[in-house]
């Protein structure tokens, strides 16, 4: 039997009945705009004015196939293989971590103030990079900085090194386990280590979103409940022979632990040490300076 004809009425009335009981009416209606606009490069405008537009029953089964995962809780970034970070295009998969508007206000922190230094032999390294949008954005504003970047995972390297070639910039990317890293593993001390380690508590993962906890890497999000700053501290004891004498460090963290993770950072060497909230108004961001190896 021949298949029914779609339009581009059809198909959005699918997806505002297939994903109801998942989203508002408005998110489902951006899902669809950036679903034909991948799939057909169709703009939003044609979207409203030639609602009866026919569309081709090859591309129909993309958008019958996007909306099954939909329905099942993945992503859209993972559906499209993409995200925008920043202006960058940034391609993800369920091995990296989609990026959050919170790691993107960090990158622009970080770029301001970052201005203000002769950036001339200067280097950073990325610990835990995921898909690597941290060094690359960095990179991509400062050119003249030796970029590293470091995950545990294999597939996040290879997603981090295409999209270091995306976006046309030079890191070394590597893999390394920060919790047991007993050397300096970008080659040399660096001036800048930035990082947005796994921070969530296990407790918390009832209260999140099943397309977040069944789909994104668990490895990338959790930490013991018992042991909430792990990938801090291995980050102070990686410091200790890695980051140079007034060396900038810049962190993600868990809302609740900023103070707990100001008195470690105090007690590790480090000066300057500000918590900095986030554009919800949470304790978010820290930045500091190391001051001396201990």
């Amino acid at each position: 039997m021949k298949k029914a004809v779609k339009t581009i009425k059809s198909i959005r009335t699918a997806f505002l009945e297939g994903l109801k009981e998942l989203y508002e009416a408005d998110e489902i209606n951006s899902i669809t705009y950036i679903l034909f606009e991948e799939f057909l490069g169709w703009p939003k405008t044609k979207l409203h004015i030639e609602p009866f537009a026919i569309v081709e029953e090859s591309d129909a089964d993309k958008f019958s196939d996007a909306l099954n995962l939909l329905a099942q809780g993945c992503p859209i970034q993972y559906v499209t293989g993409k995200t925008i970070f920043n202006g960058l295009t940034i391609l993800v998969n369920p091995a990296v971590l989609i990026p959050r508007p919170e790691t993107a206000e960090l990158a622009e922190i970080l770029v301001r103030d970052l201005g203000a230094y002769d950036l001339q032999n200067f280097s950073a390294f990325d610990i835990g990079t995921g898909s690597g949008c941290l060094a690359i954005y960095i990179k991509k504003q400062f050119p003249v900085i030796r970029m590293h970047g470091t995950d545990i995972s294999e597939d996040a390297l290879a997603t981090a090194k295409a999209n270091a070639n995306l976006n046309a910039t030079e890191i070394d990317f590597f893999r390394s386990d920060i919790l047991i890293a007993s050397e300096t593993l970008a080659g040399s001390v660096v001036n800048l280590i930035v990082s947005n380690p796994p921070y969530v508590t296990i407790r918390e993962k009832e209260a999140m979103m099943k397309n977040v906890t069944d789909y994104e890497p668990l490895t990338a999000l959790f930490v013991p409940d018992e042991d909430p700053l792990l990938y801090y501290r291995a980050i102070c004891r990686y410091a200790q022979h890695g980051l140079a004498k007034n060396g900038l460090l810049y962190l993600e963290i868990n809302e609740a632990y900023g103070n707990e993770l100001k008195q470690l950072l105090n007690s590790e060497g480090f000066g300057k040490v500000n918590l900095i909230k986030d554009f919800r108004g949470r304790d978010r961001f820290i930045k500091a300076e190391f001051r001396n190896h201990l």
